[in-house]
């Protein structure tokens, strides 16, 4: 408690994990998969491991040079301060680019992204306007961060636990329940990894890529702005701070991400279908059983016009019954709405046919499935494998002029039973939209609850965090009297990520993440000796009975 500092090893490592986990192990992870495929997820294991490596270098030298303000015991610290202590003064415009990379950072990574995904999820999915969403958050960020490093500990020490432990509950409780697909989920991601089927060209390289730039964007491993936030931690061994720092990684990458890129997988989106290598769907209904928002009866409607007495809302022939939805579904045009999907369960003849229920005299489109094997058209892609059969209908090619406003239904017929595992009309899906889809593919109703519950407060944690990067960075770079500006220019950016596109705020995100790992690799290759000496010099002392 003596000790030079502000903070304690658990507020440092809770204020540093908010930083990372709410960043990239939700939304992140479901980038990596939608834009290379399930074995980008290998490779951001690989950066997760290294990145322990890293972030134990990085927060040594961030607590080892830290600076601390003799008139109010403000302790700042990071890459500014290690290269221009640990390299000297000569290498002081390198600490200056660094500061001003990292404020943009801030500004990016750590602001943008995070109300973009906050206001994705409650607009996507709960019709909560995201000009809205981005006012609530501006308010609730600005009383935190105007209280400094010792109020964003104390909070980040409240929510990063729970927060994660439920997170983790929840997928683990996916897991369990489909503890036989593991083995498959595993597969997959590693077959993946090396031939880069699952992405557009099927580049290996491209996988790759995906992945490690998540990678980085998940557990900011090079990046140095971790040492910020471990810098204020009360001691006086850095070398105790970073084997704390370790724990990061091996927390958001190898723990948090695994558990998001493992419910993923499971459900079989994949951002939009396109790759699915086991061809088992997982879920929590047995064969010819449906999910509890259905209700079967045993009208079977001898032609199309007859379904009309036996709906609400949408009608849905099921093997030879009438399947009822109370939700109303809409073929919106083919910028927002490319695919409606199902399934079914065994071999045989069978088809499926599409109607408009104002005019149900002729079907929209008809679709014949043959018994193995894969067929497509202009308007059909059809996804034969063992035991599962997958009929997904790419409205894409129907134009913008095609919409269906009265309800739409489908009727199936076979000679085995047919199983509703999801049918909906789905977009592209990538970031927290994905996340979303998935949980809720096991969690019916429920997963966007509880992913919108869970991303506002991943948000709101990491938000309040990258804040304090930003002024350490402001405060270094242009002094403390600009301090006040940053954080408002802070708040006031938190509103435009929330209304601003994913791809533009995430173009943003990598470019000032790329901008930082240059001037802050520079400087860990050239301090290694340092971490090297006092590194042994500590263990020896603990091998000596030194506590």
């Amino acid at each position: 408690p003596n000790e030079t500092g502000q903070i304690t090893h658990f507020q440092a490592l809770s204020a540093a994990l908010s930083g990372t986990i709410g960043l990239g192990n939700i939304a992140g992870v479901s980038i990596a998969i939608a834009m290379g495929g399930p074995g980008a997820i290998l490779w951001m294991w690989l950066v997760g491991f290294l990145g322990m490596a890293t972030k134990y270098a990085e927060c040594f030298l961030g607590t080892q040079y830290r600076h601390v303000d003799p008139k109010t015991g403000v302790v700042y610290g990071g890459p500014m301060y290690y290269i221009e202590k640990g390299l000297g003064a000569r290498w002081r415009p390198l600490a200056l680019i660094y500061g001003f990379f990292l404020m943009l950072g801030a500004y990016g990574a750590g602001n943008l992204f995070q109300a973009n995904q906050a206001a994705s999820v409650l607009a996507t999915h709960h019709g909560i306007p995201a000009w809205l969403t981005g006012v609530v958050l501006m308010g609730v960020v600005g009383v935190v961060i105007v209280g400094g490093i010792g109020r964003i500990g104390r909070v980040a020490a409240r929510i990063v636990p729970v927060m994660c432990a439920v997170y983790l509950i929840a997928a683990i409780v996916i897991c369990v329940m489909n503890a036989q697909y593991i083995p498959t989920v595993f597969s997959i991601i590693v077959y993946d990894a090396f031939t880069g089927s699952a992405v557009a060209g099927g580049s290996v390289g491209m996988v790759m890529i995906w992945g490690v730039r998540r990678g980085v964007f998940s557990n900011e491993a090079g990046l140095g702005s971790a040492s910020v936030a471990h810098a204020a931690v009360k001691t006086n061994y850095p070398i105790r701070e970073g084997v704390v720092a370790t724990l990061g990684p091996l927390i958001d990458t190898m723990i948090v991400c695994t558990a998001t890129a493992m419910v993923i997988i499971m459900s079989g989106y994949f951002g939009d279908g396109r790759y699915f290598q086991n061809g088992t769907p997982v879920t929590f209904d047995s064969v010819g059983m449906t999910h509890t928002q259905w209700h079967i009866t045993d009208q079977a409607p001898p032609n199309p016009l007859a379904l009309a007495p036996h709906y609400s809302g949408n009608v849905l022939a099921f093997f030879g019954h009438v399947v009822q939805r109370s939700s109303r579904i809409e073929l919106a045009p083919a910028s927002t709405a490319t695919h409606l999907r199902f399934s079914s369960m065994g071999s045989g003849n069978r088809w499926v046919r599409l109607y408009d229920s104002v005019d149900a005299t002729k079907p929209i489109l008809t679709v014949q499935l043959v018994q193995s094997g894969e067929a497509s058209s202009d308007q059909v892609r059809v996804r034969d494998s063992e035991h599962w059969n997958y009929v997904v209908l790419d409205l894409a090619q129907w134009g913008q002029s095609h919409r269906v406003n009265a309800p739409v239904w489908v009727e199936f017929q076979s000679d085995r039973p047919w199983h509703i595992d999801r049918l909906m009309w789905v977009q592209s899906l990538s970031g927290i939209d994905l996340t979303v889809v998935a949980f809720d593919h096991f969690f019916t109703g429920f997963g966007s609850i509880f992913l919108a519950i869970a991303v506002l407060f991943f948000a709101y944690s990491t938000l309040i965090t990258w804040s304090y990067y930003g002024e350490t960075a402001v405060v270094y770079t242009f002094g403390k009297r600009f301090v006040p500006v940053f954080k408002l220019v802070f708040i006031g950016v938190v509103f435009l990520g929330a209304v601003l596109n994913l791809s533009v705020v995430l173009g943003l995100s990598d470019l000032a993440i790329g901008l930082m790992v240059i001037p802050n690799g520079i400087a860990l290759l050239m301090l290694f000796p340092v971490v090297r000496l006092h590194t042994r010099q500590y263990f020896e002392q603990l091998k000596r009975g030194f506590n």
